[in-house]
């Protein structure tokens, strides 16, 4: 191959668990002319050897070893060098239909598109099914609600797809839109996919969306709502949101599509608010403080945001922490009257 028509790029930290499963999925890609760029970002488990091993079988695998500096680094560590025509990321706990770039080029190719999104799946291992279409939490922002089939636009057209799910890896990107890019490098931080999922839209001037899954998301129960978190370097994710927020006022666009980006930002903001250890919430609330109370912030309709999350919003408005836990406790009672109404099928409770 003089030049590989997609590059996919693997960032890899200690999950030998499922490396092979992902790798399989992405060798054996319908579309042979890939490129496939593994990175072993200082993994302590046997994440290094397995690389090699498929690097030693594949002439189409190239392996960078490096000292661990985090997810945003390790990506950028792969466009440095990528060759392809087009750019894809792959999330080395996950797995990819075998016909995913093989769709994905095409589909990009015949639209002269600059950045292709399709669908994907949300595997959780502990229920059933394990494995099902991922759904936003409110119909009117899934992709087929946000944005045409087969129709190429910019995002000024359908501002809406701004509040997808970022899923950076459920996309490709031409090689000219992903030269304009570049990951943050946070060391620990997480959501650093928003930042970069926001940019590529804005910048993008030919988009295409793809209404199939082919990519399987892995969501094991470390990551249910359920578990309380106590990484502190979750609480990071709002210097993402800041992050991608001066972004696109460098880009001059950021009036324009505020409604779009606050309304992305408030749900998993809240939701991992929610799930933080207790004595984390402080500290999380004085971030949050900071973020939305600004004359950035100002101004806002609220058009895209659910009740909770407004009631959220404006205890942060506030700076009333004692009543976000009181918000959380009213969102758990309303959805146990839905729940109720439900099963007792009565129109009012």
């Amino acid at each position: 191959m003089q030049q590989p028509l997609v590059s996919v790029i693997i960032p890899i930290y200690n999950v030998e668990k499922y490396l092979r499963e992902c790798l399989d999925s992405v060798v054996n890609q319908t579309l042979r002319e890939i490129e496939i760029i593994l990175i072993n970002d200082g993994s302590t488990d046997n994440c290094g050897k397995i690389c090699d091993e498929y690097a030693a079988k594949d002439k189409r695998i190239i392996v960078i070893h490096k000292e661990n500096s985090g997810l945003g680094a390790a990506y950028n560590s792969g466009l440095d060098i990528a060759k392809g025509e087009y750019i894809g990321f792959v999330e080395s706990d996950d797995w990819i239909e075998f016909n995913m770039y093989e769709e994905l080029y095409f589909k990009a190719k015949n639209n002269d598109s600059d950045l292709v999104k399709c669908m994907f799946y949300d595997y959780n291992s502990t229920r059933e099914p394990k494995d099902k279409l991922y759904m936003q939490k409110h119909e009117d922002f899934e992709l087929f609600n946000c944005a045409p089939d087969n129709k190429i636009f910019k995002i000024e057209d359908y501002p809406k797809l701004l509040i997808y799910h970022s899923s950076i890896w459920a996309s490709l990107y031409h090689k000219t839109l992903i030269n304009r890019l570049r990951f943050q490098e946070s060391k620990g931080a997480t959501y650093q996919d928003f930042p970069f999922a926001i940019e590529a839209l804005v910048l993008a001037n030919k988009i295409t969306t793809l209404r199939k899954a082919f990519y399987h998301y892995r969501q094991e129960p470390l990551n249910a709502s359920s578990v309380k978190r106590t990484d502190q370097n979750l609480i990071k994710m709002i210097d993402q949101c800041i992050y991608a927020r001066t972004r696109l006022i460098s880009l001059g666009v950021f009036e324009k599509f505020k409604e779009e980006f606050y309304a992305h930002a408030i749900s998993p903001l809240y939701g991992f608010y929610y799930q933080l250890q207790d004595d984390l919430k402080p500290l999380f609330f004085e971030k949050l403080v900071k973020f939305f109370n600004n004359s950035l912030s100002e101004n806002l309709s609220y058009k895209y945001f659910n009740q909770r999350e407004k009631d959220f919003l404006f205890c942060i408005l506030k700076k009333d922490f004692s009543k976000t836990l009181l918000c959380n406790k009213q969102s758990l009672l309303y959805k146990f009257k839905k729940i109720l109404k439900f099963l007792l099928g009565r129109r009012y409770i």
